[in-house]
């Protein structure tokens, strides 16, 4: 067989296999297929309507089904949680594509998950989240090709390590504090923008007419402003000494 042009993802759900999967199918020019979805629209209804119509014995046989039956190239496949548990479509599934189990600690799936049902999650009677999580991780690396721990990492990261792992080069990151600018004479970059507000290593240009007429204008305006107050004053104190004068007058006669 040549070499596989599907990436299938496995891990507990929330695990992120959704959010990975359609970030590394666009990073690698891939189709993102959800089997859930696949699964839901064969058979028209939720998953959680399946679960509550064939019981969680009943399901599994329907997922281990369609997952066995996929056919699909150039894709990264997110199954469900319990894929694993379905031994002809895990079979199906490695003999197609390359297997990565994303990786996550008990307490951070925890943190995650909401409403288990509503996720398509059923536990059987006296189980726990936690009884679950050590049932299927040792699925998860028996069927494993490849295992990547998330813990303490950004999606970004995880996919960067996905790609590495596959010998994908990750896009290159700009690096803006790596700019330089010219220096004025005391060593120091200049920091000079233009019109548009991007950064540029010209000099500012020098003020237009226009901005050095307006300019003028406005020094005019708050001279005449300035004068024709001190015209006021000086009319209010001859108006006060001729008032004073005349009271004077009037008085002595």
């Amino acid at each position: 067989m040549g070499r596989k042009t599907n990436i299938t993802l496995i891990g507990m759900p929330a695990s992120g296999k959704s959010s990975v999967g359609v970030v590394l199918a666009k990073r690698l020019g891939k189709k993102f297929v959800d089997t859930d979805i696949v699964i839901q629209e064969k058979y028209g209804k939720l998953l959680k309507e399946l679960i509550k119509e064939h019981g969680d014995d009943g399901f599994r046989e329907i997922e281990d089904e369609v997952n066995a039956s996929l056919d699909v190239t150039d894709s990264i496949i997110s199954p469900g949680g319990s894929v694993v548990y379905g031994e002809k479509a895990m079979e199906h599934l490695k003999e197609i594509s390359v297997v990565i189990y994303l990786e996550l600690s008990y307490t951070a799936i925890k943190s995650r998950l909401g409403d288990l049902r509503e996720r398509g999650i059923t536990l059987k009677e006296g189980q726990t989240l936690k009884d679950l999580y050590l049932e299927r991780t040792p699925l998860y690396e028996k069927y494993a090709d490849i295992t990547v721990n998330e813990m303490k990492k950004t999606l970004a990261k995880t996919i960067d390590e996905i790609c590495e792992i596959l010998g994908e080069k990750p896009k290159k990151k700009r690096n803006f504090k790596s700019r330089r600018f010219p220096k004025n004479k005391n060593g120091k970059e200049k920091n000079v923008r233009e019109k548009s507000g991007r950064l540029s290593k010209d000099k500012p240009k020098e003020k237009t007419q226009k901005e050095k007429i307006s300019k003028d204008v406005s020094k005019k305006e708050k001279f005449v402003k300035s004068s024709t107050l001190q015209k006021t004053d000086r009319k209010a104190d001859n108006n006060q000494r001729k008032n004073k004068k005349r009271y004077f007058k009037k008085n002595e006669n």
